[in-house]
């Protein structure tokens, strides 16, 4: 972990933090991209991220330093890291505020809690906020995901998903992402041709089950999507439309068959996820999910079994940046 690469000879104390994971999309191309922006403030900490590992020393830091804003330029799944080092770890009595900057080639997190669009133009009216003393009235509180798996540390994230929704990541990152395509091409041509996918090749889909576990409720069988998220964005802007159940939880699921996929189409024109006979979209305090394959968290990949169920809940909550 590299701190501070830039900093002016007069020592300012700091009172705000970039974390940057150079393993992330954009900045594997340009890791200086931010340089000039902060070069004349010293008030202004920064780490480097080169392994997962120092993300959690990168967090301790800040909270030793007294640390009350946290700038995360990375992805999706650098924004999940943070969440859980400063979840698991406890660094912190009063939790920071987070500003997320999209750096990553998924950037879902920061578009729909934090900043969005050119990120030089965010990162410069973050500093710029926060130097003015007014960044204080563009905080809110979000309900963030906490996954439980026995033999695992907690996990934390906003966006959890199942069954074959693993292989269209997979797919994605082979033979889309590799173009070069900008998010706004590449996202909407890899939900066409998921789609496209699941039409033509007959696919089974995962054998899921899932339970609220404070409600009378549960489902199971074979799915091509389940999903449970605490956003009420996703990606191409998609809301969930849950009419029943409450909590932070929005689950979603979407069962096999041709029939599933054409319902689901009108949904993504209308763009609102709603409930059928043939898919689930409700509100859960918490929910458990038990099947044999892999999952991913924020764009991450884990595996699991049906004899380590996972718990998901949204009780926990972290403070974000957003104008």
């Amino acid at each position: 972990m590299t701190i501070n690469s830039v900093r002016p000879a007069i020592l300012t104390p700091a009172t705000i933090a970039i974390i940057s994971n150079h393993l992330s999309t954009r900045n594997q191309s340009d890791r200086a991209w931010l340089d000039d922006i902060v070069a004349d403030k010293p008030w202004v900490r920064r780490f480097s991220i080169d392994h997962i590992d120092d993300v959690p020393r990168a967090i301790a830091t800040c909270a030793d330093a007294g640390i009350e804003v946290i700038a995360v330029d990375g992805g999706d799944g650098t924004v999940g890291l943070v969440f859980s080092a400063l979840l698991n770890d406890g660094p912190y009595k009063t939790l920071p505020a987070l500003a997320l900057l999209p750096s990553g080639k998924t950037n879902m997190t920061a578009a729909t809690w934090s900043l969005s669009g050119d990120r030089r133009e965010a990162l410069s009216a973050l500093l710029r906020k926060h130097a003015d003393d007014t960044l204080d009235g563009t905080i809110h509180t979000q309900p963030v995901l906490t996954l439980r798996e026995s033999g695992n540390p907690d996990r934390h994230g906003a966006f959890f998903g199942g069954a074959d929704i693993v292989d269209g990541i997979l797919y994605c990152r082979k033979n889309i992402y590799p173009l070069g395509w900008p998010n706004t091409l590449s996202h909407p041509a890899a939900v066409a041709i998921l789609f496209w996918r699941a039409m033509t090749s007959g696919g089974n889909g995962g054998s899921v089950h899932v339970s609220d576990d404070n409600a009378d409720w549960s489902e199971d069988g074979r799915f091509y999507v389940v999903m449970a998220t605490t956003m009420d964005k996703l990606l191409l802007g998609m809301r969930p439309d849950p009419k029943v159940g409450t909590g932070a939880v929005h689950y979603i699921s979407l069962r096999t068959g041709a029939l599933s996929i054409l319902s689901t189409v009108l949904n993504l024109i209308k763009r609102r996820f709603t409930h059928s006979a043939i898919r689930t979209v409700r509100r859960s305090a918490a929910l458990t999910f038990a099947f044999n394959g892999s999952y991913t968290l924020d764009g991450e990949l884990y595996d699991t079994s049906e004899d380590k169920p996972l718990s998901i809940d949204g009780d926990q909550t972290l403070r974000f940046v957003r104008w």
